[in-house]
């Protein structure tokens, strides 16, 4: 996972120079960008650092799974592959955008199992880009590659319907100059404010509450004190609790990255 921001980045927003942070305030921001950056990615559907990514399609089972079909030709066409009533020429991907500057290797074997199978998906089972399939490219980068906003992978015929039976090794998401803004034809920098509000807002939690020993009706995050030298330790299991969960997200976080959620994903595909 992540990262999309950096400590550094929370460290400043948080007021604390990072030549003079404590181990402890440290330690809060971290755990603090780790839970803020998993409930973004969560409320995304996707982890949008840029990488490669493996995936086996589809995920689960669809309606008409018996249908007819299969027969695949080549040398100017004939396709069918699976014909039934939940049969499409349509594949939603999961990760976003999906990028050109690194070769797609998809391919299709109707006893691939997701993998399970040792001698599935061999080199004879791999599709050509442009001709067997195509991703719905609808921009390009700063560098000139194509990238594909929503994920669609179109086939010239229609996709198996048995899970499990499409590979597809591909490069998705963004890159650091582009979560903060570097780039002028790809702009990811609301994720990156969305992750660094919600990283601000879980450490403050904690650093408002750290020194007490209560937090309303149960214990604080202080577990000991001495007065020689001052200091003092914090329970983390509470300071885990005031951070909050993955489910935690405000609203005006989710607002923030409305456009970048993956619709077609978590509609089904």
């Amino acid at each position: 996972m992540g990262s999309i921001v950096d400590i550094s980045e929370v460290l400043l927003e948080l007021g604390l120079a990072t030549s003079t942070v404590t181990d402890e305030e440290r330690a809060i921001a971290q755990a603090s960008i780790a839970k803020a950056e998993a409930a973004v990615i969560k409320h995304l559907k996707y982890d949008p650092v840029k990488r490669s990514r493996v995936e086996y399609y589809p995920q689960a089972a669809i309606a008409g799974e018996n249908g007819p079909g299969v027969w695949e030709a080549d040398a100017n066409s004939a396709y069918i592959r699976q014909a039934s009533t939940g049969a499409t020429d349509l594949l939603q991907i999961r990760h976003l955008p999906i990028r050109s500057d690194v070769s797609i290797d998809l391919r299709i074997d109707y006893d691939g199992r997701f993998g399970a199978n040792a001698s599935a998906f061999g080199s004879s089972t791999q599709k050509a880009e442009g001709t067997d399939y195509w991703p719905s490219y609808d921009g390009v980068d700063d560098d000139g590659n194509k990238l594909c906003r929503d994920g669609i992978v179109r086939s010239i015929g229609m996709w198996p319907v048995s899970p499990g039976s499409v590979k597809i090794t591909y490069t998705a998401g963004y890159t650091s100059a582009e979560f903060r803004g570097e780039k002028s034809l790809v702009d990811a920098t609301l994720i990156w404010e969305a992750v660094v509000d919600e990283a601000v807002r879980r450490a403050n939690k904690v650093f408002a509450y750290k020194k007490n020993t209560k937090v309303g009706f149960m214990t604080g995050p202080m577990k000991s004190e001495e007065l020689g030298d001052y200091s003092y330790t914090v329970d983390t299991s509470v300071m885990r609790t005031l951070i909050g969960s993955v489910n935690d997200l405000l609203p005006e976080t989710k607002s923030k990255v409305s456009d970048f959620v993956n619709m077609g994903y978590v509609l089904g595909g």
